[in-house]
């Protein structure tokens, strides 16, 4: 026959186990649960660093192309330039040959010669070598400010670059995972408070 005097601490084990294992259930939901928001959290990361990626290729693209249709217009603008001064320098040379021959005609007509005729040519061949060398002149500032724009394209496509990537150099990482809970241990829990019962019923 069970002692009355053990019934109530018997009872209280029962609760107190019970207690224990609705503390454990509680504790192993709140950790199950805080590893799905890590996990949401990972996959979420992993997302945005991916789409994060695609528009870092896609601005290095057109940063590219870009700068590639500002290679191509300056380099066209310098062919067009040199390909005038060709042009115009035999247009020139041309006018230069005409201009010689009118001299040493009309020069024929009123019957001038030696040094006269002689300094008109000078003038001449000079007029053309001035032209000429204005053109040349011109050319090579045309040259010097293409390479400018050219270097300038170079450093904002880099600066480009550098920025985009700034934007993807750090890899996400995950969080570390919770630790465990520390859970209590029910049948101890029930011995311990049985024991107590049995040591109360057997004073008794």
């Amino acid at each position: 026959m069970c002692s009355p005097a053990a019934i109530g601490p018997a009872v209280g084990a029962i609760g107190s186990a019970m207690g224990a294992s609705q503390a454990n259930k509680e504790k192993r939901r709140q950790y199950e649960h805080q590893l799905k928001v890590r996990e949401r959290k990972w996959m979420q990361s992993r997302t945005t660093y991916a789409t994060k990626k695609v528009q870092f290729e896609q601005e290095v693209d057109f940063a590219n192309i870009a700068a590639q249709r500002a290679y191509s217009r300056t380099q066209k603008s310098l062919y067009d330039a040199r390909a005038m001064a060709l042009i115009q320098n035999e247009s020139d040379f041309k006018s230069s040959l005409q201009e010689e021959g009118l001299i040493e005609a009309r020069a024929a007509e009123r019957g001038v010669r030696g040094k006269s005729i002689a300094r008109a040519l000078v003038q001449n061949a000079q007029g053309l070598g001035i032209k000429q060398a204005m053109r040349r002149r011109g050319l090579t500032a045309s040259y010097y400010e293409g390479r400018q724009n050219m270097e300038d394209v170079n450093r904002r496509l880099k600066g480009t670059v550098r920025k985009s990537f700034g934007k993807v150099a750090l890899q996400p990482i995950a969080d570390m995972a919770p630790p465990k809970p520390v859970m209590q241990n029910v049948g101890l829990t029930l011995m311990l408070g049985m024991g107590q019962a049995l040591g109360a019923g057997l004073s008794d």
